[in-house]
């Protein structure tokens, strides 16, 4: 018997699906019973977002979901936690010892530890793993809010340290993390290929059905790492196209939101996406330039092109491995241009092309190439 995989994650189990999730169920699918730990709300939390009040003292802590195959995945909700944590070392201690405590309750057998959060490893001490992975998907330190960036770098570099092995999505990551261990393996993002496979014979979501066409969309988070003045300069050059944004909105968008061709629906569960996309003339990934973002590896970008979209992108440090398959636009004007010609009929690259790019960019790849390295440093006794 595998032992559990703890997850700790950044986000919900279902909110945004992301690469937590995908892991989560790459996993099960191989066997492994994972326990999928949620982002705790900080007594702060329901000031901001009032819909996080019932999660302070979850009623069902532990809820069990559909996996892949044999393997269970199950999801902690923990109980509500100190704020400021990535501002003083000594109160995400508590915090994490406490988590540990309410995860021992769900784990009664030997527990390995997969992480993308930096904070966790002030959770080893009290888990006590059996091994413990660092999966670095965000440069922690440049997010900004109510946080010191010593100190997330003091966790991320304990972190790397106590870990058997380390992963990073992007190559600013590897070569950050290769600051603190020997052994950082490339992991990039991906897709699941059917699921996005279905827009091509979609019928576009009913909630489009009064957004004239052309239409180009947005699926994603929609935050302070997005172009802003780039999409505000891009929605009044072409104002006979409509802009469509779909996901959850973390930041003020009140000047974009003004214009008559821009569509905010909010977030979508991840089954509809496919249906979303369908209505789609061409898809945006419109990101800043930032420290931040030169760190991301687009989830949305492997999405849009499964899904036979074309993509306009900003160019970004992790773009650039797509130079072939998307149009990079740095300016509202060459994106305006990218749509003229894309609802000509143009295309970035053949379909032959992008299906021999998407082949090697799935989850079930990502998720053997992580399950390889975690059975590496475990002792034959516990691969079985």
């Amino acid at each position: 018997m595998y032992p559990t995989v703890v997850i700790t994650a950044a986000v919900p189990w279902d909110g945004i699906t992301a690469r937590p999730q995908h892991l989560a169920r790459q996993l099960a699918g191989r066997g492994w019973p994972v326990l999928f730990v949620e982002p705790p709300v900080t007594l702060i939390g329901p000031f901001r977002n009032p819909s996080l009040r019932d999660k302070m003292l979850p009623k069902t802590p532990v809820a069990e979901v559909q996996s892949l195959g044999d393997g269970q995945i199950r999801v902690l909700q923990p109980m509500t936690t100190i704020p400021f944590y990535h501002m003083a070392r000594f109160v995400n201690r508590f915090n994490q010892r406490l988590l540990a405590r309410q995860i021992r309750q769900h784990v009664h057998s030997e527990a390995i530890l997969l992480s993308n959060l930096p904070s966790s490893v002030d959770l080893i001490p009290w888990l006590s793993p059996v091994a413990t992975f660092y999966d670095c998907v965000d440069d922690h330190g440049a997010f900004g809010g109510l946080t010191r960036s010593d100190v997330i770098e003091a966790l991320e570099a304990d972190m790397s340290y106590q870990s058997r092995a380390v992963f990073a999505t992007a190559d600013a990551l590897v070569e950050k993390m290769r600051r603190f261990h020997n052994d950082v393996y490339l992991v990039p993002n991906a897709v699941e290929l059917d699921h996005f496979a279905q827009t091509s014979t979609a019928t576009p979501h009913a909630d489009l059905c009064d957004i004239p066409s052309p239409r180009v969309g947005f699926v994603g988070g929609i935050g302070a790492w997005l172009d802003f003045d780039l999409l505000y300069n891009l929605a009044t050059l072409r104002k006979d196209v409509q802009f469509v944004f779909v996901g959850p909105v973390e930041t003020d968008v009140s000047r974009i939101r003004a214009l008559p061709n821009v569509h905010f629906l909010g977030r979508k569960p991840y089954a509809q996406l496919p249906e979303f996309l369908a209505g789609f003339d061409a898809c945006l990934y419109p990101f800043a330039n930032t420290k931040l973002t030169e760190s991301v590896n687009p989830v949305k970008v492997y999405e849009y092109l499964a899904a036979g979209k074309e993509v306009i992108a900003t160019p970004t440090r992790e773009m650039s491995k797509f130079t072939d398959h998307v149009w990079l636009t740095p300016d509202a004007t060459t994106a305006a241009a990218a749509i003229t010609a894309i609802l000509s009929g143009q295309r970035r690259s053949d379909l032959q092309l992008r299906e021999m790019f998407l082949r090697e960019q799935t989850w079930s790849a990502r998720g053997s190439q992580i399950e390889s390295v975690i059975l590496r440093h475990l002792p034959d006794s516990m691969k079985a």
